[in-house]
Protein backbone atom coordinates (compact mmCIF):
# COMPACT_ATOMS: atom_id res chain seq x y z
CA UNK A 1 0.00 0.00 0.00
CA UNK A 2 2.75 2.56 0.56
CA UNK A 3 3.97 1.50 -2.59
CA UNK A 4 1.16 2.55 -4.40
CA UNK A 5 1.12 5.78 -2.69
CA UNK A 6 4.29 6.96 -3.08
CA UNK A 7 4.51 5.94 -6.59
CA UNK A 8 0.94 8.06 -6.73
CA UNK A 9 2.86 10.64 -5.18
CA UNK A 10 6.14 10.65 -7.15
CA UNK A 11 4.14 11.02 -10.34
CA UNK A 12 2.28 14.00 -9.55
CA UNK A 13 5.72 15.78 -8.27
CA UNK A 14 6.94 14.40 -11.67
CA UNK A 15 4.87 16.87 -13.71
CA UNK A 16 6.69 18.80 -15.07
CA UNK A 17 6.34 22.74 -15.21
CA UNK A 18 6.52 25.38 -18.10
CA UNK A 19 7.07 28.50 -16.99
CA UNK A 20 6.13 30.92 -19.99
CA UNK A 21 8.75 33.61 -20.36
CA UNK A 22 8.30 37.00 -19.50
CA UNK A 23 6.17 38.75 -22.15
CA UNK A 24 7.39 42.83 -22.77
CA UNK A 25 3.95 44.87 -22.88
CA UNK A 26 4.09 47.08 -25.26
CA UNK A 27 3.35 50.53 -25.01
CA UNK A 28 0.81 52.47 -27.40
CA UNK A 29 2.77 54.16 -30.17
CA UNK A 30 0.54 56.94 -30.67
CA UNK A 31 2.57 59.60 -31.53
CA UNK A 32 2.98 62.27 -32.09
CA UNK A 33 0.82 63.12 -28.76
CA UNK A 34 -1.64 66.15 -29.57
CA UNK A 35 -0.76 69.21 -28.08
CA UNK A 36 -3.49 72.06 -27.02
CA UNK A 37 -1.64 75.08 -29.16
CA UNK A 38 -3.17 77.72 -27.22
CA UNK A 39 -6.03 80.14 -27.57
CA UNK A 40 -4.55 82.18 -30.25
CA UNK A 41 -3.91 79.64 -32.39
CA UNK A 42 -7.77 78.14 -32.10
CA UNK A 43 -8.92 80.68 -33.19
CA UNK A 44 -7.22 80.22 -36.79
CA UNK A 45 -9.69 77.87 -38.98
CA UNK A 46 -6.60 75.73 -40.36
CA UNK A 47 -5.14 75.59 -37.27
CA UNK A 48 -8.51 74.58 -35.36
CA UNK A 49 -9.09 71.93 -37.98
CA UNK A 50 -4.93 70.58 -37.48
CA UNK A 51 -5.65 69.88 -34.26
CA UNK A 52 -9.14 68.44 -34.89
CA UNK A 53 -7.86 65.69 -36.60
CA UNK A 54 -4.36 64.99 -34.43
CA UNK A 55 -6.91 64.51 -32.07
CA UNK A 56 -9.33 62.20 -33.76
CA UNK A 57 -5.91 60.75 -34.85
CA UNK A 58 -4.70 59.97 -31.66
CA UNK A 59 -8.40 59.02 -30.33
CA UNK A 60 -8.41 56.33 -32.88
CA UNK A 61 -5.07 55.19 -32.32
CA UNK A 62 -5.70 54.48 -28.38
CA UNK A 63 -8.81 52.74 -29.18
CA UNK A 64 -7.63 50.52 -31.05
CA UNK A 65 -4.49 49.73 -28.74
CA UNK A 66 -6.45 49.36 -26.05
CA UNK A 67 -8.70 47.07 -27.82
CA UNK A 68 -5.97 44.84 -28.74
CA UNK A 69 -4.86 45.07 -25.03
CA UNK A 70 -8.20 44.03 -23.77
CA UNK A 71 -8.63 40.88 -26.21
CA UNK A 72 -5.13 39.60 -25.14
CA UNK A 73 -5.66 40.41 -21.36
CA UNK A 74 -9.87 38.07 -22.34
CA UNK A 75 -7.55 35.44 -24.39
CA UNK A 76 -4.89 35.12 -21.41
CA UNK A 77 -7.33 34.80 -18.76
CA UNK A 78 -9.44 32.12 -20.73
CA UNK A 79 -5.76 30.24 -21.25
CA UNK A 80 -5.18 30.76 -17.55
CA UNK A 81 -8.94 28.84 -16.88
CA UNK A 82 -8.44 25.99 -18.87
CA UNK A 83 -5.63 25.35 -17.77
CA UNK A 84 -7.07 25.12 -14.25
CA UNK A 85 -9.80 23.43 -15.37
CA UNK A 86 -7.25 20.72 -16.78
CA UNK A 87 -4.78 20.66 -13.51
CA UNK A 88 -7.50 20.09 -11.38
CA UNK A 89 -9.44 16.69 -13.96
CA UNK A 90 -6.24 15.32 -14.05
CA UNK A 91 -5.36 15.69 -10.14
CA UNK A 92 -8.75 14.27 -9.40
CA UNK A 93 -8.27 11.44 -11.70
CA UNK A 94 -4.78 10.88 -9.18
CA UNK A 95 -6.58 10.92 -6.08
CA UNK A 96 -9.36 9.01 -7.64
CA UNK A 97 -6.65 5.88 -8.66
CA UNK A 98 -5.28 6.34 -5.65
CA UNK A 99 -8.49 5.92 -3.17
CA UNK A 100 -8.99 3.23 -5.69
CA UNK A 101 -5.60 1.80 -4.90
CA UNK A 102 -6.30 2.01 -1.02
CA UNK A 103 -9.68 0.40 -1.43
CA UNK A 104 -8.02 -2.63 -2.99
CA UNK A 105 -5.49 -2.70 -0.45
CA UNK A 106 -7.59 -3.19 2.44
CA UNK A 107 -9.70 -5.59 0.20
CA UNK A 108 -6.92 -7.63 -0.41
CA UNK A 109 -5.50 -7.01 3.56
CA UNK A 110 -9.37 -8.97 4.56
Amino acid sequence: MKHVILAAALAALAIPVHAADPVAVPKPACDPKPEFPGHLAMQSDTRRKQFQRDMDKYKECMVAFIDVRKATAQANTEAANAAVDEFNTTMKKINDGIASAKEQQKDIAQ
